[in-house]
């Protein structure tokens, strides 16, 4: 049987975690010194972490590429040169505006 409340569009259900007291205060110290809550800090991080992944996996999954498969390697960056030609090139952007470069 589905709860009526988990088909109300909007409504959010919540959960309890277990860490150490430790964890809760360095957690709750740092939300409040950034003026939101433990949830909205928990839920940032753990966007912001899974697609620090997300990413990790790209570049394994390159790194992989590129050991197993040199000649599908360079057929991807050749592509991808086609894909890109024709737009700002980053460095130039840097030169041109070397107050935002730290």
């Amino acid at each position: 049987m589905v709860s009526l409340v988990s088909m109300l569009p909007g409504m959010t259900t919540t959960t309890t975690i277990k860490v150490e007291r430790a964890v809760r205060d360095r957690l709750a110290s740092v939300a409040r010194a950034r003026g939101t809550t433990m949830g909205a800090l928990l839920d940032a991080e753990s966007r912001r972490l899974e697609i620090e992944q997300r990413w990790t996996a790209i570049e394994v999954a390159c790194e992989a590429m590129q050991r197993k498969d040199p000649a599908g390697w360079q057929d991807y960056l050749g592509e991808l040169a086609e894909l890109t030609a024709g737009e700002p090139d980053a460095t130039a952007a840097a030169e041109e505006w070397p107050e935002y470069n730290s």
